[in-house]
């Protein structure tokens, strides 16, 4: 892709609507914890003070982000604070340029920072920076910094109190969401075509499900139990539906039609079951046993069909996963609906008390990205250098009491990587001189001396914030300049003062924060490499555990999460590596192809992986299928870890084993020994095969293309 047309397609993707993280529901009420303290200032009279307390319920509305009640509160009650903190530190610092730019440039590095440990914790970083770089603006006594303060976390508090209002009734409202989400998710998988085939998606959700109902502050009592058993069904379900995918494409290109329908019929079933379990716990209704009886008889259809073919190895296999579907559909049921009423019946009270957070972990991550040659680090030099100077030479121009513009959108803007700071940028600037035309048209027509009226149109501009999300950058934009342009007027500064000069700052900043990032760059390219290279690592550890004879439910659990997260880094990586307008085309390349035959070698595996599970299910022995797969798979171990090593290094792999030789005797073995699990055998060793093809494949594009272009710089 050309730099013209990679710019091109960027500002094209700042146009795009995207509202997956928009909730009609949460901007309404993040817009009314807004309205509260404006409303409340209005009418006793301290507009200008009120208006400091909307800036801090809109910085924690930002923050009112899914999961469950107390990692909401403990994520938004913690902004509320940074954002107070800031702001009081800026009054009592106002009085002194030099401890103002100081203050600012010490938030702004933690900002930079803290991005490390994922942008939910980087936000309070934001809050703090930004609202520390308005009010030294704004010189106030020294004796009004607790007072400013105040009102910022109470508004900020205010906030969160309103995200968290349906906790007595419903305290787990937010584990019901994200469990119906996932199941509705697993549903669409299993009544699809080729569910085999479908594009990930239901490991994303898994992760999104784990985080809220195991993250931070998580309950306890029968309804979270509920909900962990749920979760665990599911991830035993995907693999179930993967495995009979499988057997659906056996019986297809067997011509096998009776076998074939029989088992879409019982995945047809089976994801009208996984509906029902997503209503029960999206609407807290009592699940319908009677839903499963579909099921049931499905399954029993499949055994009467498979059972005339009795030479049939797939037919057996198809058998075998059918009953374990229906055993956990039936496990499913039987945990939903104590999940779903929320324990209404004698559920011990959760406790909030004894909780440790430890900080090991992310002092751990902080630490290793203090070195020059972190893209976290880089960032948060560029940010607080930026931020700095333009909050010191902002000082010099006219009307310099509004200069804080320029480092505030800096600080919006500018991100680690050139493709996300160019899209932010773009749509950003669109978005600002849009929203500035609304802004101070509505503002003139309708809140002009009249401050409930301009607090009306501040309520509906923050919805537009809110419900446009993230993912909208242009349209939230719009919504932005047109509340401040209000927020503005509100605390006594004419609408028709702010457009012009607000754009120029707002096109400046974008300047500068995009001249940033190409004067020190951090390419995406550059770190693909390293994500590859660590989703080849995760996949390693994932055979190596599925494959592990003992019992390791734990471990196994542990390389699935840590897979998914490697391949959602991996793939976002290639997305940002092709947006870049800079030469990158053969580690775009192979980092595309590995991609690509990554997602088939790990469709292959989770095959593997539901056979160890159906004979363990079964109570049969897995040891001696493992110990025929042991020679194969110690040979993938050692392919996977000289790619792995390859891409990292930018080197062709080394020691990579010829696989192909390696399933033949796999094969070969299996074949003299058929009575071995023999009911798995033949998927297992199709899996192989696929395997042994997509491993073979990296290693080709890895030795005919190379890892990384030597004349790329490092970073």
């Amino acid at each position: 892709m050309s730099t013209v047309q990679a710019v091109a397609a960027t500002l094209k993707k700042s146009l795009r609507l995207d509202f997956s993280q928009s909730d009609p529901v949460v901007a309404a009420r993040n817009a009314v914890g807004v309205g509260i303290p404006l409303v409340l200032g209005v009418v006793l009279g301290q507009a200008p003070i009120a208006v400091f307390g909307a800036v801090g319920a809109l910085f924690a509305a930002f923050a009112d982000r899914p999961g469950s009640y107390r990692l909401r509160l403990a994520r938004m009650g913690m902004t509320s604070l940074a954002a107070g903190l800031g702001g009081g530190l800026s009054v009592l610092c106002g009085n002194s340029p030099a401890l103002s730019v100081l203050l600012v440039a010490a938030f702004a590095f933690a900002t930079g920072m803290l991005l490390s440990l994922g942008p939910n914790v980087a936000q309070v970083g934001t809050a703090a920076t930004a609202v520390a770089i308005v009010l030294n603006r704004f010189p106030m006594p020294p004796s009004a910094a607790l007072q400013i303060a105040a009102v910022i976390t109470a508004a900020g508090l205010l906030q969160s109190l309103l995200a968290i209002a349906g906790w007595p009734l419903h305290r787990h409202a937010p584990e019901r969401a994200v469990l119906a989400d996932l199941y509705e998710g697993l549903a669409g998988r299993t009544r699809s075509e080729q569910p085999k085939m479908t594009a990930p998606g239901a490991g994303v959700l898994l992760d999104t499900a784990r985080a809220t109902i195991t993250g931070f502050g998580h309950g306890q009592g029968p309804s979270m139990r509920s909900y962990r058993g749920l979760m665990d069904e599911a991830e035993r379900i995907r693999l179930e539906v993967m495995a009979l995918g499988y057997c659906l494409e056996r019986f297809e290109r067997a011509a096998a039609q009776d076998q074939h329908d029989a088992v879409r019929r019982l995945l047809r079933e089976a994801g009208l079951a996984l509906d029902a379990v997503s209503a029960s716990l999206r609407k807290g209704t009592v699940f319908d046993d009677a839903v499963l009886a579909p099921v049931a008889e499905a399954a029993a259809r499949l055994g009467e069909v498979m059972g005339r073919h009795p030479d049939s190895p797939t037919g057996r296999f198809a058998s075998l996963h059918a009953r374990a579907l229906a055993g956990q559909l039936r496990a499913s049921a039987r945990m939903v609906t104590p999940g779903a009423v929320e324990g209404r019946v004698a559920e011990t009270p959760a406790r909030v008390g004894g909780v440790r957070v430890s900080l090991q972990a992310p002092l751990g991550i902080l630490r290793a990205n203090l070195r020059l040659d972190s893209a976290v680090a880089r960032h948060a030099i560029r940010l607080t250098v930026l931020v700095a100077a333009t909050d010191w030479l902002a000082r010099l121009l006219p009307g310099s009491d509004r200069g804080y513009w320029i480092p505030l959108m800096v600080l919006l803007l500018l991100r680690p990587d050139f493709a996300a700071t160019l899209h932010r940028t773009s749509a950003r600037l669109a978005g600002t001189l849009v929203g500035l035309g609304i802004g101070t048209a509505a503002t003139f027509l309708l809140g002009s001396g009249n401050p409930l009226g301009n607090v009306v149109l501040i309520v509906v501009f923050v919805f537009g914030v809110r419900l446009s999300g993230a993912p909208n950058a242009f349209f939230m934009g719009i919504w932005t300049a047109a509340y401040l342009v209000s927020l503005l007027d509100l605390a006594g500064i004419p609408a028709g003062a702010v457009a012009l000069p607000r754009l120029l700052d707002t096109v400046v900043a974008g300047i500068l924060a995009v001249a940033a990032t190409v004067a020190w760059p951090a390419w995406e390219r550059t770190f693909l490499p390293a994500r590859i290279a660590e989703l080849l690592g995760a996949y390693r550890h994932y055979l190596v555990a599925i494959t592990d004879p003992a019992p390791n439910k734990e471990r196994i659990d542990s390389a699935r999460i840590r897979a998914r997260l490697a391949r959602s880094n991996a793939q976002a990586s290639v997305e940002r590596t092709r947006a870049e307008p800079v030469a990158g085309h053969t580690t775009l390349f192979t980092g595309e192809g590995v991609l690509v035959q990554s997602h088939l070698l790990i469709q292959a595996a989770m095959v593997v992986d539901a056979a160890r599970l159906s004979l363990r299910a079964g109570q049969q022995p897995v040891e001696g299928l493992m110990h025929q797969l042991a020679p194969f798979m110690a040979d993938c171990e050692a392919t996977l870890k000289a790619c792995e090593t390859a891409v990292a290094a930018g080197t062709p792999p080394r020691a990579a084993v010829a696989l192909r030789a390696s399933y033949l005797a796999l094969k070969d073995t299996m074949e003299r020994d058929p009575a071995q699990a023999e009911t798995v055998q033949l998927a297992v060793l199709d899996a192989a095969d696929r395997i042994a093809n997509s491993l073979d494949t990296i290693t080709h594009l890895l030795r005919e293309r190379g890892a990384r272009p030597k004349a790329v710089g490092k970073p």
